[in-house]
């Protein structure tokens, strides 16, 4: 198990955490603070250089004393930001690593003493514009709903093996759950004297931890609708296979549609690209879908309780549908590289359960999940009431291909073939015909150059066929030679 200072050296920088060199300057340091502030909340560590400790005993109290007032010097309205030091060896010698957190705040958006603001969009705090900081204004009066109170939820309506399992995740031991709730942002509390606190649940403590957060927050659920074919159909051609509503907290949901989803799919023969041979495949891959459902769970608008997150699976695709519109400055333009949590302590712990691996890493790798597997991007539909996300599985195609097809294919000792070769093979047996353009897009891993090298060597070992009204024809196309 790492150490505390071990892990300060090996901890990926991303949505939450930063390392910087002892002379960072403090307007640039003012910068990190302020988009973990404006995003999800954050660490920066200060004194580890080119991922090696330097330390900050060479710096003067004053110095010092400079990093941990940042909040109020140089930012506005003034950022409380949490100051530990951690001891670590150097050289034989004791020194320290000064660690600053900020929590993330759904009231304020947080500026530097340029009145500029910064949001945290993974291992970068990037420079909004006005437009941007007017959608994470509007962002940041949802945001806030996760932390209203919920006056008529008690802590015996909390799933009590739920509880006990994010107390393992946390180390707790104490006897005072409100502590941990609290401290983690799933409880908020109210002081009635010098010395005594009333505690209540909030919204994202009841959704996280309540047996049935829908008696509490109506909509906080979600529904398993299988079709038979490729349309819903309405009347007496209404063809459902089977309808569920899966409710309870929110982890549990997320394990229950997995188990659900996993149970609707289909198995392909599909051809491995790496080793030319058939392999059976699962209909979608499993991070696509599993990730699609997770995203939903985590950043739906739960105060939009008029609707609830829809799993609707086809012959052809699955649809999920979510609540809300895309939070702040995420669009479908930049969603792969963008990321914004609409609640971020539910996010967070989310992460301890271990249903969301990292911030900001899920979208871009279902595309390139889908990628690896010849399916389609994910397609998105935003609107201001919902999200949708869907996904293609291309059945029409694999049924369509014909014997000969496959026959010609599996007769060829694939272990001769470079890997663009393979790929131009599986994209003819996947498409029926293969533009040259349209290929080379369709694989990152291809170049051009050796692109089309590959298709001219199938076509001479009368593999493919080439379809062309001249040498240079931009309408060229290759298909299976027949």
């Amino acid at each position: 198990m790492k150490t505390a200072s071990e892990i300060l050296l090996t901890k990926a920088e991303g949505q939450d955490f930063d390392r910087k060199a002892a002379g960072i300057n403090l307007r640039d340091l003012a910068n990190i603070l302020v988009a973990f502030a404006n995003a999800d909340g954050g660490t920066v560590a200060i004194g580890i250089k080119n991922k090696q400790f330097e330390g900050i005993n060479h710096l003067d109290a004053h110095r010092i004393n400079d990093f941990k007032q940042v909040g109020y010097d140089l930012i506005h309205p003034a950022l409380k930001v949490e100051t530990e030091f951690q001891k670590v060896t150097i050289n034989g010698k004791e020194n320290r690593i000064l660690l600053l957190t900020v929590k993330s705040s759904d009231r304020h958006i947080f500026y530097n003493s340029k009145d500029e603001a910064y949001l945290r969009i993974g291992d970068e705090s990037k420079k909004l514009t006005y437009e941007q900081i007017e959608s994470l204004n509007y962002s940041k009066d949802i945001r806030s709903y996760e932390q209203e109170t919920v006056e008529t939820a008690l802590l015996e309506d909390l799933d009590q093996d739920l509880l006990k399992q994010y107390k393992k995740l946390n180390h707790f031991d104490g006897e005072n759950i409100w502590k941990l709730l609290f401290s983690r942002g799933f409880a908020n509390r109210k002081m009635m004297s010098d010395d005594l606190y009333v505690y209540k649940l909030n919204v994202a403590g009841v959704l996280m931890f309540a047996e049935q957060p829908n008696a509490f927050i109506p909509g906080a659920r979600a529904r398993f609708i299988r079709y038979s074919g490729t349309q819903a159909g309405v009347g007496e051609n209404l063809d459902v296979i089977k309808e569920t509503m899966i409710e309870g907290p929110l982890p549990k949901i997320i394990e229950k549609a997995d188990n659900i989803v996993k149970s609707q799919l289909r198995e392909f023969t599909s051809l491995n690209i790496e080793t030319g041979k058939f392999e059976t495949v699962p209909e979608y891959p499993k991070g696509t879908w599993l990730e699609g459902i997770v995203n939903a769970v985590t950043h739906r608008a739960y105060n939009l309780n008029g609707d609830d997150i829809r799993i609707i699976m086809y012959d052809d695709r699955i649809i999920i549908h979510s609540p809300g519109n895309l939070p702040s400055i995420v669009t479908v333009d930049n969603i792969r590289t963008t990321h914004y949590s609409r609640n971020p302590n539910i996010a967070r712990a989310l992460v301890q359960f271990g249903w969301v691996r990292e911030f900001g890493e899920g979208v871009d790798r279902m595309y390139k999940n889908m990628e690896e597997y010849f399916l389609d991007d994910p397609e998105y539909v935003v609107t201001n009431a919902y999200t949708e996300l869907t996904l293609r599985n291309n059945i029409v195609m694999r049924n369509s291909r014909r014997r000969e097809e496959i026959s010609k294919i599996t007769n060829y000792d694939f272990a001769k073939l470079t890997y663009s070769e393979r790929a131009a093979l599986i994209y003819v047996y996947e498409h029926k015909e293969l533009r040259p353009i349209e290929f080379i897009d369709s694989n990152s891993k291809l170049h051009p150059s050796t692109a089309r090298k590959a298709l001219r060597n199938l076509t001479k070992l009368n593999l493919l066929e080439r379809h062309s009204d001249s040498l240079t024809s931009p309408n060229t196309y290759y298909t299976l030679k027949k």
